[in-house]
């Protein structure tokens, strides 16, 4: 008997000892805020998602493995008219919280408010049935995989928990405010696991990131609605040790895109910010600038230079015509 005990009583141990417990303010999921008591926050819908998705019920649910004292929680929605609702608010427990936001029948944004000053330690948290962390499939990427902080395709911000992201559109697109999406087959992942989120512009031109989302090995993407005015649209990531085998935004392949045209040319400087500069090749005829979606947005004619300064940050493609054409790829800080 005593043995049967001391078996279990190691058993919940090395479950608890190995149950990896994270805090909020480290955590991803969570954006900071500038109140003083509702610190952190986890945005479950807006209303870029359409009522079809945002006026479903939203549940959260958190294991806590360590609450500081009087730590609550609060829930910001919109009403029917738009007008910001925080009525619903209760205390934190040790152990699981389910907390739930009723549905309604109109567009509406929700999110989850946290005090404790991101001090709020927790082993799993999901959001309407889906496991936001941990991730339990994620298989640690080797070297030789295609990995989002080697590729050109990604560019890297000083943004701790987002280091990574990928551009979708800009105000100067054409297409800037159609609905965009990204597939990615995902082949590993830290152990850790790994989250993306969406940043845009509001149609007041104003930053806001929300829709948190965890990856997983296999297919995975993301879907941002239509919107009626210009915005910047990023796909962020929260770990370049995310390793893929196909990457496409609106349907266009991106992946081939590390297979163009390596002929002599040169193109620099690259990364570039202003004027870049063709050598290796006489007689140019035009040098083509084109998104990576494919659209046209400079050209220019008998010269081995073009002013890229007020093209947006992003992958674009240069297509030198000397009689040959030849494809490169440059990145625009």
């Amino acid at each position: 008997m005593i043995k049967k005990i001391t078996l279990l009583f190691f058993a919940l141990t090395t479950s608890v000892i190995t149950a990896q417990s994270i805090s909020i303010g480290d955590s991803s999921l969570f954006s900071t805020t500038t109140n003083g008591t509702w610190t952190h926050v986890f945005t479950a819908v807006t209303t870029a998602d359409g009522v079809a998705t945002s006026g479903l019920a939203q549940t959260v649910v958190i294991n806590i493995t360590s609450l500081p004292d009087e730590s609550t929680y609060r829930i910001y929605k919109t009403t029917s008219t738009g007008v910001a609702d925080f009525n619903q608010q209760g205390d934190l427990v040790m152990g699981e919280n389910t907390i739930t936001v009723d549905a309604v029948e109109y567009n509406r944004a929700v999110k989850f408010q946290f005090s404790g000053g991101g001090l709020i330690e927790f082993d799993s948290f999901s959001l309407n049935g889906g496991v936001l962390y941990p991730v339990d499939d994620s298989q640690e990427c080797e070297p030789g995989d295609i990995i989002i902080g080697t590729s050109n395709l990604f560019i890297s911000q000083e943004v701790d928990a987002w280091p990574f992201y990928l551009v979708a559109a800009s105000v100067d697109d054409t297409n800037m405010n159609t609905a965009h999406s990204f597939e990615m087959n995902i082949t590993c992942l830290p152990a850790v696991g790994a989250t993306y989120r969406i940043y845009k512009t509001n149609s007041s031109g104003n930053d806001i990131t929300c829709c948190v989302g965890s990856l997983s090995i296999g297919e995975n993407s993301k879907t941002v609605a239509t919107v009626a005015w210009d915005r910047n649209l990023r796909f962020q990531f929260s770990s370049g040790d995310i390793g893929y085998s196909s990457l496409t935004v609106n349907g266009s392949d991106l992946l081939s895109l590390e297979d163009v045209s390596s002929s002599v040319i040169n193109i620099h400087p690259n990364p570039a910010t202003g004027t870049i500069f063709v050598d290796g090749v006489q007689n140019i005829k035009s040098i083509q600038v084109y998104s990576i979606l494919g659209s046209l947005e400079k050209e220019v004619f008998n010269t081995n230079q073009v002013d890229i300064s007020e093209l947006s940050s992003g992958i674009h493609l240069i297509k030198v015509n000397n009689g040959t054409i030849t494809t490169k790829k440059i990145i625009k800080q």
